[in-house]
C-alpha cells in the first residue's frame, strides 16, 4: 500500500514551481518572495526561511532546472561519443527551456554570477559528472590524455557559452545546426591527437 506522501510535492519543490511560474510570467525583476509564496500558497515565512531573497530562489530554481536536464550517457562504443551526444543533448535542452529562454531574454544579468564570478552547483555536479566519462575514454583511448578536470571543465565552458550565445547568432546558425556544431566541437576537442 503506498504511503499517504506518495506523490506529494514538497514544500521546496512547491515554493520552485511557483518561482518558476512567477518567472516565466513576470520575469525575474519583478517576482517577488511575496509573489511566490502566494502562488506556492504557504506563508511569507515559509519562504524567508529557507532562501533569504529572490535571487537564492533563482539559484536553487536554476539548479533544479538544470539538474533535470542533464542528459545519461547513453551507451555508444566510445566514451569520447557518450560526451559529444550528452553535450548536445544538453546544449539543445537547455537552449530551448522555457526557463532559460526567459532569463536570457529579460534578465541575462541573472546568469553573469555563474559565467563570470563563481561555480555555481549544477556546474560543479556536470564536471563531477564528466569525470569518470573521461577518465573511462582515457582508458579506452577514445579520449585525450590530460588533466580529466581540466577536459571536463572545457567541456562545460563550450557548451555553457555556446548555448548562452545561441540567440545572438540564430540569423547566422539555426539552434539546430548549432547543436551539431557543439557535438562535433566537444568530440574534436576530446579526440586523441594523431601521433
Amino acid at each position: 500500500m503506498p504511503s499517504p506522501d506518495a506523490g506529494a510535492v514538497s514544500v521546496e519543490d512547491q515554493v520552485l514551481d511557483a518561482a518558476r511560474s512567477c518567472i516565466l510570467e513576470y520575469g525575474v525583476r519583478r517576482t517577488t518572495l511575496a509573489e511566490i509564496a502566494r502562488h506556492a500558497k504557504v506563508s511569507r515565512p515559509t519562504v524567508y526561511r529557507r532562501w533569504a531573497d529572490t535571487r537564492a530562489v533563482v539559484s536553487s530554481l536554476l539548479t533544479r532546472e538544470i539538474g533535470s536536464l542533464m542528459p545519461s550517457f547513453a551507451p555508444v562504443p566510445s566514451a569520447r561519443l557518450q560526451i559529444s551526444s550528452a553535450a548536445g543533448a544538453a546544449a539543445d535542452a537547455i537552449r530551448t527551456h522555457p526557463l532559460f529562454v526567459k532569463i536570457l531574454q529579460s534578465d541575462p544579468d541573472i546568469l553573469a554570477t555563474y559565467i563570470l564570478h563563481r561555480l555555481g552547483t549544477s556546474q560543479s555536479s556536470i564536471i563531477d559528472a564528466l569525470l569518470p566519462v573521461i577518465e573511462r575514454g582515457q582508458r579506452d583511448s577514445s579520449v585525450r590524455d590530460g588533466d580529466p578536470i581540466h577536459l571536463a571543465t572545457v567541456v562545460l565552458l563550450m557548451v555553457q557559452s555556446a548555448t548562452q550565445s545561441a540567440g545572438m547568432v540564430a540569423a547566422r546558425i539555426p539552434g539546430d545546426e548549432l547543436v551539431t556544431e557543439i557535438t562535433y566541437a566537444v568530440d574534436a576537442y576530446l579526440r586523441p591527437r594523431a601521433s
